[in-house]
């Protein structure tokens, strides 16, 4: 027992090295983030791809990675409650903190403001992203067509192009589309469903997109150009359906008959002959193929006339179909 006191107190003691630190060494060749392990960096390599490798069997949705796939599927099962419901627009929430940044929706606080131009964001995240804007940087790229993005939720949206994945379907004429916003916005074809309003015409449109292009209308703004005729558009997409009656092309197919359209609303239109939409009128059981043509209709029966000339005050009951050729008789 004494030598092996005597041992222990020759024994040199262990310096202390602290706890062991790993060296970051493997940055991301896109954004430059640096990892400790191979392993973390290829995880997050995936976000940069837009693959979504994780699939959820339920509702097709797509993770990066498999933890976050586990979380979704809570939701499937009903573990996620969300007891913070908004009092104004009824969306739920599964804590106060995400309540409280969407309050500021309708509340018009934007407390994060962008120094290039002014603009008021919600959060500072939604700021960053607004930022990428004005830098014109887009790390996020297509590895199919090269086409590059700023956000990678833009890259997974555009990469179904390429897969064809259409995950989301119209329950009334069997539509398929790449995105929920997609689908709620087509499923207002069927609803007559038209939220955005001109101020100046009473013209109303499904999209925000179409109401700015219609908006040119009054403006007299047409800076697109044919390269074929030479006429002139509001928007782009105008010009580019005017440019298939050059060339003769008809890309939009009916999935039925095989008839082909050059505009895609042509192809709905038509389609609707087919599943046999039909909008009657409660007051002569005339049949319609279009919300907004049976609201015409029914004006017939009201007497309702909402659209007066500016030059006679004289009252009609369509906007433009009818007020426009009145205006040119009276012109003369």
């Amino acid at each position: 027992d004494e030598n092996r006191a005597k041992w222990r107190l020759q024994e040199k003691p262990k310096q202390d090295q602290g706890p062991r630190r790993f060296k970051k060494n493997y940055d991301c060749p896109t954004c430059g983030r640096v990892f400790s392990h191979n392993t973390a960096l290829q995880r997050h390599l995936v976000i940069h791809s837009g693959k979504r490798p994780f699939k959820c069997f339920i509702c097709g949705r797509g993770f990066t990675q498999s933890g976050n796939l586990k979380t979704h599927m809570k939701v499937h099962r009903g573990h996620h409650k969300k007891p913070y419901a908004c009092p104004d627009c009824g969306k739920t929430f599964k804590n106060e903190y995400y309540f409280k940044i969407h309050k500021r929706v309708h509340s018009g606080d934007s407390p994060f403001l962008c120094s290039e131009c002014g603009k008021s964001c919600v959060t500072a995240d939604s700021l960053k992203k607004h930022e990428l804007t004005h830098t014109g940087e887009k790390n996020f790229h297509c590895d199919q067509c090269g086409k590059a993005f700023s956000q990678s939720s833009h890259l997974n949206v555009h990469l179904k192009t390429h897969t064809g994945e259409r995950p989301y379907h119209c329950s009334i004429c069997l539509k398929n589309c790449h995105k929920m916003s997609a689908l709620q916005i087509h499923m207002r074809i069927h609803s007559g469903e038209k939220p955005y309003q001109c101020s100046l015409c009473g013209k109303q449109f499904t999209q925000k997109g179409q109401l700015k292009g219609h908006q040119k209308v009054h403006t007299g703004e047409k800076p697109f150009s044919c390269p074929d005729c030479g006429k002139s558009f509001a928007h782009s997409g105008a010009m580019n359906r005017h440019r298939l009656t050059h060339t003769g092309e008809r890309p939009y197919h009916c999935s039925v008959c095989d008839r082909s359209f050059n505009q895609s609303g042509r192809l709905r239109e038509h389609e609707k002959i087919h599943f046999g939409e039909k909008f009657d009128c409660p007051e002569c059981e005339k049949s319609f193929t279009r919300a907004s043509s049976l609201k015409n209709h029914f004006r017939l029966h009201t007497g309702e006339r909402p659209y007066g000339c500016d030059i006679c005050g004289r009252g009609f009951s369509r906007s433009q179909s009818e007020t426009g050729i009145h205006s040119l008789g009276m012109s003369y």
